[in-house]
């Protein structure tokens, strides 16, 4: 009891320390900590798209400031697949930049209210490997010129030749359409792609001149066609049966398919095998691999292991459903 009255004691006489001095006396509690609280409002690292270029008007992926970026999505292709992106590109009308990594330079999809513009990427190698013929009476040097700005900011060397009238404006959209195309569809047998989309307006800037596809699901079917040895996400047996998904039969009948791919389409009933389809029609394993791709990339169809019973196939035959082949 004495010990605890004089404890008491010293505590009266000795006056209490000012908050300051604890505050200042604890460890931990500097400014640099205070500092350190506020570690989630850090604007995210720009990425090397982000750096201001000679032509800013015209910079593939330039922001207006660090962290204003908006990423409507992201992820990859293993759980993200390609053409729902673009789908949701088309079915959000979305306005921004969709970039896809992969082993190489990444390739950028600009899209606008919904519609895809155009395909590029910053290595002009990759973007046009061959010498075009449309370039034979061009000066090489105007020619390199552009190169050069392709790798600076993104902008097709196409299409900054066609803006200085060294070739025809029109050809070089079309062929802007075609390389785009092209060097997108590297990407659908390239494996765990990441992709990201981001919601950003100002990317568009310095391409009003250029216009874009309004059908989005069309534009990547096109893609595929240019696939030339394509890898099925699930493996190629000839003897899995092919059959629509819950939306892929509604969805097939708005493409602009071949008359190859709508009879191609027309034989997937369920229980007919690859084999059998490839038969009826007279087609090679090869080339009915190559329109398989293309189905259940867009995910129209998907494949279930044939079984050792055979089915009795529908009467009804769905070819006449096909109203947009060409």
């Amino acid at each position: 009891m004495e010990s605890s009255n004089s404890e008491e004691r010293d505590q009266i006489d000795r006056p209490p320390t000012p908050r300051q001095d604890e505050a200042a006396s604890e460890p931990g509690t500097s400014s640099e900590a205070f500092q350190s609280d506020e570690w989630w409002r850090a604007s995210a690292p720009e990425s090397d798209w982000a750096q201001p270029v000679s032509n800013p008007t015209t910079e593939i992926g330039q922001r207006k400031e660090p962290g204003t970026a908006d990423v409507y999505f992201c992820g990859r292709t293993n759980l993200f697949p390609l053409d729902l992106a673009i789908r949701a590109i088309g079915k959000e009308n979305l306005t921004g930049l969709l970039r896809a990594c992969w082993d190489q330079e990444p390739i950028d999809v600009l899209a606008r209210d919904g519609e895809i513009v155009l395909a590029t990427t910053r290595d002009p190698e990759l973007y046009c490997p061959e010498t075009l013929p449309i370039l034979a009476n061009v000066d090489p040097e105007v020619v390199a010129n552009a190169r050069d700005q392709q790798k600076e900011n993104g902008t097709p060397f196409l299409l900054t030749l066609a803006r200085n009238e060294s070739i025809e404006r029109q050809l070089a959209l079309d062929l802007i359409r075609h390389q785009g195309q092209l060097l997108f569809s590297q990407l659908w047998s390239a494996p765990n792609v990441w992709i990201m989309f981001e919601k950003n307006a100002d990317v568009l800037g310095g391409f009003g001149d250029v216009t874009g596809d309004p059908d989005v699901d069309d534009w990547s079917l096109e893609t595929l066609r240019l696939v030339q040895n394509p890898e099925q996400p699930i493996g190629f047996d000839p003897a899995s049966i092919p059959s629509y998904t819950r939306e892929g039969f509604d969805r097939v009948q708005k493409l602009k398919l071949t008359s190859d791919e709508a009879q191609f389409g027309s034989q997937f009933n369920g229980a007919r095998s690859v084999q059998q389809i490839a038969k009826n029609l007279r087609l090679d394993l090869k080339s009915a691999r190559q329109l398989l791709f293309r189905f259940v990339a867009l995910e129209i169809v998907e494949c279930w292991p044939g079984s050792t019973t055979a089915k009795p196939e529908p009467k009804a035959g769905m070819g006449r459903l096909f109203g947009r082949g060409r």
